[in-house]
Formats: C-alpha cells, sequence, structure tokens
C-alpha cells in the first residue's frame, strides 16, 4: 500500500485506509449540517446541547487522539429525530452481513483465525482481533434485535442466546460476555412472562418505580464502583485481591493507570498495547479495559460527564419502555469490565439521545407529511 500513499504535508503520509476514514467523516458531517440547517429545524435547547456535545468532543479529540470522538459526535447529533428503531435496523442490516463474512473468512484461512490458550481452554477469535471483541459484538448485536422483536421475541430465539452462551463456553471463554448474555435471556424471558401476562388483562407491561429508578442509577453506580476500586486497590487487602483475580486483574491495571496518570478535563494521549491482534504473549501489556476508567482517563472528564448525561437522557426518555431500559442497563453491566461502551460499531445506543422513541409521533407527523 507504500506506492499508494497520499502526501498531505512535509510531516509525513497517510495511507489511503486513513484518507478514506477521513473523507467519511467529512461526509457525515456535512449530511448532518444540511439537515439541521435546512430540512428541520430543532428547538434552541436540543441546538446548543448539540453544541456542547459537538465541541467537547472536538477538544478532546485535540488532546487525547481518539478518533473515535469524531465521528461518535456527528452520529449522535445526526440521529435527531429519527425513529430509533430506523436508526437499529440499519445497525444490524451492517453488522450482522460483518460478523458473518468476518467468522467465515476467518474459519476459512482468508485472514488468520486467532487461537489463544488461558490453560487447557481453547479461546477461538473467530476472525476478530480477540475473543473477547468477538462475543462483545454478539452480544450487542443480539441486544438491538431484542429492543426490536420486543414482546415478539419467540422462545426459539431464547433458544438461540442459551446456544450462544454455550458455544461462548466452549470455544471463546469469554466470561463477562456469558454473564451478561445470562442477565440478557433471564430479562428477555422476565419480560416476555409479564406482558403476556398484561395482554390477558388489557395492558402493556410499564416497569416499577423501583426498578426504573435502579436503572437510572446503574450506571453511575457501576462507575463509581469500577473507577474507586481502580484507583484505591491494595493488593494487601484481601477481597480487594480476590475481586482483582475475579475481575482478571483489571483492578490492578487500573491502579497502575492512575498511578501513571492525572484525570485530565480533555483527556490524553494513553499508548495502550493488548493482547489482541497477535497469540504471542505480550511482554509489556498495558491496556484499560473497563469502559468507565477508559472513557475517563484518554477522553477526559467532560466527555465522561457528557457520556453518562447521554445514558441518563435515553433511560429518562424510555422510563415506560421496559425493553429500551434493560438495553441500556445491558450495556453498562458489560462496560464494567470492556471498553465498547464507546464504539459506535459496537454500542449504537450510545447514538440515540435525540432520536424519537415516540413511535405513534412518528406515524402521525409521517402521515401528515404525506397529505
Amino acid at each position: 500500500m507504500a506506492g499508494f500513499d497520499l502526501q498531505l504535508d512535509n510531516d509525513g503520509t497517510y495511507s489511503v485506509a486513513t484518507f478514506f476514514y477521513f473523507c467519511v467523516q467529512i461526509g457525515i458531517g456535512l449530511v448532518v449540517l444540511f439537515r439541521y440547517m435546512v430540512m428541520r429545524p430543532v428547538d434552541m435547547k436540543k441546538i446548543l446541547f448539540v453544541f456542547l456535545i459537538i465541541g467537547s468532543f472536538v477538544i478532546a479529540r485535540r488532546y487525547s487522539g481518539a478518533d473515535a470522538l469524531l465521528e461518535t459526535r456527528l452520529l449522535i447529533a445526526g440521529a435527531n429525530d429519527i425513529d430509533y428503531r430506523k436508526i437499529l435496523k440499519v445497525y444490524l442490516i451492517v453488522e450482522i452481513p460483518m460478523i458473518i463474512c468476518t467468522m467465515i473468512v476467518g474459519y476459512t484461512g482468508v485472514i488468520t483465525n486467532l487461537v489463544y490458550h488461558r490453560g487447557d481452554q481453547v479461546r477461538m477469535s473467530f476472525g476478530f482481533i480477540y475473543p473477547t471483541d468477538f462475543a462483545a459484538g454478539i452480544v450487542f448485536m443480539i441486544t438491538v434485535w431484542i429492543v426490536l422483536r420486543q414482546a415478539r421475541c419467540t422462545w426459539i430465539e431464547i433458544g438461540m442466546m442459551i446456544i450462544s452462551v454455550v458455544l461462548f463456553e466452549k470455544y471463546c471463554d469469554v466470561r463477562n460476555s456469558e454473564i451478561v448474555m445470562m442477565i440478557l435471556i433471564i430479562c428477555v424471558v422476565y419480560l416476555k412472562i409479564r406482558n403476556k401476562l398484561g395482554a390477558k388483562k388489557g395492558k402493556g407491561y410499564i416497569p416499577s418505580l423501583l426498578l426504573k429508578i435502579l436503572c437510572l442509577v446503574a450506571p453511575y453506580g457501576l462507575a463509581g464502583f469500577m473507577i474507586l476500586v481502580s484507583r484505591f486497590y491494595r493488593p494487601d487487602i484481601e477481597w480487594m485481591a480476590k475481586l482483582n483475580t475475579l475481575f482478571s486483574t483489571r483492578l490492578s491495571l487500573g491502579k497502575e493507570v492512575f498511578d501513571r496518570y492525572d484525570v485530565q478535563i480533555w483527556g490524553q494521549d494513553i499508548p495502550m498495547r493488548g493482547n489482541g491482534g497477535s497469540t504471542e504473549v505480550v511482554a509489556d501489556y498495558f491496556f484499560i479495559d473497563s469502559s468507565y476508567v477508559n472513557i475517563l482517563m484518554r477522553l477526559g472528564l467532560v466527555v465522561f460527564i457528557l457520556v453518562m448525561l447521554i445514558i441518563s437522557i435515553i433511560m429518562i426518555k424510555n422510563l415506560n419502555l421496559p425493553y429500551m431500559l434493560m438495553a441500556m442497563a445491558i450495556v453498562c453491566i458489560h462496560s464494567v469490565m470492556e471498553h465498547h461502551m464507546f464504539e459506535a460499531y459496537y454500542d449504537v445506543f450510545l447514538m440515540l439521545p435525540f432520536a424519537n422513541f415516540d413511535v405513534k409521533d412518528i406515524g402521525k407527523r409521517q402521515r401528515k407529511c404525506g397529505n
């Protein structure tokens, strides 16, 4: 690919892939700008909050070097007033073929199918850079599927979810995704039963006040717990040492992050080296797995606060929509151990704070436009 590099300045070159990625960002930005300025004006409060997100993410990108900030800000803004179901459907239309194709080319040897070992346990990546990344993609994809299907989710689909947990255990050994998937299955079964009982009474299931409060508090509780136990981790404290072992040394690694770096307002560039992409042993392993610690330390305090607010906004908009509440809770639980919360190709839900969840309102507007 060296012959296709594009010389942009005297300081270095950008590859074709990097230039294409830059063009995609510019294209998304122009579409979002056109939509806001021409197609559909919105209220001033929403515009101010959108610009707060865009401005903060741009500044944080300058300090952290995280490119994910650029497209995420545009996707969040561009999702304004769009039926959330359409966004989730597009995600599945893209994600399902990508995962299937990656698994096929990995299994057939077109690309390297990385295989790791934990003791006697074989851990296959199925074309992804690490088994946990493969499993996380499946978990998020199934979560999106369930939100779209809701009460129509059949026992066959639930059975397929159970099979996926068994396959995770046999071929990947991804404990976090296995646990989260089991929680997801329990929630789906619970909601299916509650909706069936509610249908007999002529009404749908609405979560109780206690459950709503628990969902709203969950992201802050989980984030606070993971950040605090990482920051103040001490191996000589027995329960912390046991928890660190249970969490695959994530607490000690988190402690190392806090020892090396301070929390910054706008984030910072933290070089990380993980096990993904190669089966060779990494001598200088240093990776921030927890999304909460990762976002706080790499993207900065401002972005961390905005992400937590975005999660709260989505939950508040869906207090009477149990499947969306469940999905957000699943994302928050999964993010305790893994770093995919701020990756749009995994966590599509982060794009939805300005999406339209009032399906009836969408239908009325479409009929009005048709007339």
